[in-house]
């Protein structure tokens, strides 16, 4: 019974916010970090992390991406020069990649 209460009441404070996060304002964020959040996904969706993960560690991988750059490659990579310098920046990767990432798929079928 114990249990069940203390879940409900985790779930219902995680949909709602703390009466005192009505304080946290961008000018009142002094942390160049969370600047960074505000500035990237908005001040809502920081405060909800400064909520619900304070004290934790989030890494996102650099590999997270990787799957969606390949999938851009071969979206709109047309075998140009011209197109292959564009891909090859609008991803960070170098033209050489965009060979290895065609080659890769040659015989099989992306996402």
């Amino acid at each position: 019974m114990v249990i069940i209460i203390f879940l409900m009441y985790n779930w219902f404070m995680y949909d709602k916010e703390p009466k005192w996060a009505k304080y946290i304002t961008e000018d009142s964020i002094d942390d160049y970090g969370l600047l960074d959040l505000v500035n990237i996904i908005g001040l809502e969706a920081t405060k909800k992390l400064m909520i619900h993960y304070a004290g934790n560690s989030i890494r996102i991988p650099k590999s997270a991406n990787t799957k969606y750059k390949h999938q851009y490659v071969l979206d709109n990579y047309d075998g140009t020069k011209i197109s292959r310098m564009r891909t090859a920046i609008e991803c960070q990767i170098t033209e050489n990649y965009i060979f290895k990432i065609m080659k890769m798929y040659k015989d099989k079928k992306p996402m």
